[in-house]
């Protein structure tokens, strides 16, 4: 048999589910030719009767709240051998289904509200946790934020032994130092002048024992009870004042030394001109065995404390003589002076303690009369110390000759290596 486009037989009509389910002709189940032509003229009937039927009668406004399913049309029983008629069950329904969906453009406009207002929820919610994500990866980052109050050491590999309490107002480790510490006439002068030659190195000479004032100042706090230098609370009456962060007055003995070893004064008049905070700064002392450090049993330990304790990322060189009759005699014929042979052997007594008590990792203990040896036999020393500091494709090939004829200055010019540097942080 032939067919429509739409695959149905010509001479068909295809009854749909829910109004076969609620008609029946008599005729229908005795002849099944009968119950076909039956269903198409009823359909015929529909057609016609729809046609001069109002709209109106067509679709009625009701709804039937007690619809469990929410289906939109339902159908009436007919009457046998009459026109089968369709009621909506609301003119304005909640949802069009198209193909299994839902159309938005139905929704109420009250569902309108929640929907927005759920979805600026979801916006928000959103935003935070992208907010707050980013916070935290931000957070991982150690350039990002330090806290105020922290023992973060920014020179791992110049000062790995370094106790370094941070604060608002002092960070200890921030500048690095290297200190000669020496008995006189034993050739520090020179190994200031040697250790000069090193690169983003800065050294200064003698200072009349300036270390003694910092020494003081920090003894006098700390041993006046009153004062109460470590006091975690607030101190009241006569000696009031907040809690003093630990380690904080090594900045202003910091300071002190570096005010002392300033730039040339050519660079500093340039307009762009910064202290370059890698600097190390550097100085020398032969007056650190003085009567003003030395404790009651004869020792330099309290002031050792203070040099490490206010110097927490330096390295010390101490260097002694170890013929002390040729540094007798070198004292009497420079400068006219006596000196007692026991009395310096006591004062380097006192530096090898100190160096111990240091350790070997920032202390390393030198012998002038090692690394003055003839023909430079005994540069290798050095050689040794500047490796220990850090320095790389670094070496001296000679010595230079300070003081000479009393403190007369090497004017030779001496060159470490042209890929000379530093190779730590």
């Amino acid at each position: 048999m032939p067919s429509s486009n739409y695959g149905t037989p010509v001479g068909k009509t295809v009854v749909p589910l829910a109004i076969a389910t609620n008609f029946h002709t008599p005729t229908a189940a005795s002849d099944p030719s009968t119950s076909t032509t039956t269903t198409s003229s009823t359909a015929c009937n529909n057609h016609h009767h729809s046609k001069n039927q109002p709209q109106s009668a067509f679709f009625t406004n009701s709804y039937n709240n007690n619809n469990k399913h929410n289906h939109n049309i339902k159908s009436s029983t007919p009457r046998p051998g009459s026109a089968t008629k369709f009621y909506t069950t609301s003119s304005t329904p909640r949802f069009r289904r198209r193909g299994g969906g839902v159309d938005l453009l139905s929704v109420d406009f009250s569902q309108w509200h929640l929907i927005l207002f759920i979805l600026c929820l979801i916006f928000i919610f959103v935003q935070t946790q992208t907010f707050q994500l980013a916070r935290y990866m931000m957070l991982l980052q150690p350039s990002y934020y330090t806290p105020p109050y922290d023992t973060h050491n920014p020179h791992p590999q110049w000062c790995p032994f370094a106790t370094c309490y941070n604060s608002p107002i002092c960070k200890p480790c921030q500048r690095r130092f290297l200190i000669v510490i020496a008995t006189g006439r034993s050739g520090s002068t020179t190994l200031m002048d040697m250790l000069d030659l090193l690169p983003n190195v800065r050294m200064a000479g003698e200072n009349n024992g300036h270390l003694m004032w910092g020494y003081h100042a920090w003894d006098n706090l700390r041993t006046t009870d009153e004062y109460r230098l470590d006091s975690r609370e607030d101190v009241e009456g006569a000696w009031k004042h907040h809690p003093i962060p630990e380690q904080a007055l090594a900045c202003p003995t910091q300071n002190m030394f570096e005010i002392m070893n300033p730039p040339p004064e050519e660079d500093m008049m340039k307009r762009s001109w910064e202290d370059d905070p890698e600097d190390i700064i550097g100085f020398k002392t032969v007056r650190f065995h003085g009567d003003h450090f030395i404790s009651e049993n004869g020792e330099l330990y309290d002031a050792t404390d203070f040099l490490m304790e206010n110097f927490p990322c330096a390295r010390f060189i101490i260097n002694i003589r170890g013929d002390v009759e040729k540094q007798v005699k070198s004292w009497q014929v420079n400068f006219g002076m006596d000196l007692d042979g026991e009395e310096v052997r006591s004062y380097n007594r006192m530096l090898v303690n100190v160096a111990s008590y240091m350790g070997p990792e920032r202390a390393r203990l030198l012998d002038m009369s090692e690394w003055t040896q003839k023909d430079n036999a005994g540069v290798y020393v050095l050689n040794d110390l500047i490796e220990w500091l850090g320095f790389v494709d670094c070496k001296y090939e000679s010595l230079l000759h300070a003081n000479k004829d009393g403190y007369k200055s090497d004017q030779q010019i001496m060159s470490l290596g042209k890929n000379c540097r530093y190779g730590g942080s």
